[in-house]
């Protein structure tokens, strides 16, 4: 399976989980929406920063 965990950059610079086993991401007009395998969503108000497919992270950077 392909699926990543999305986290949140904090103003630590430290990674706060948000959503594991995450498998759609939409960035639409400055929010990151985010499905995982089930279908809940979570919307994060910001945007992506960075995206580690071999680690399996998403990182988001909120507003």
């Amino acid at each position: 399976m392909c699926e990543s965990s999305a986290f949140v950059l904090g103003k630590d610079n430290k990674l706060e989980k948000v959503m594991e086993n995450v498998v759609n991401v939409d960035p639409t007009e400055g929010k990151v929406y985010l499905t995982d395998l089930l279908g809940e969503q979570k919307i994060v108000d910001g945007f992506i920063k960075e995206i580690r497919l071999m680690d399996h992270k998403i990182i988001l950077e909120e507003k």
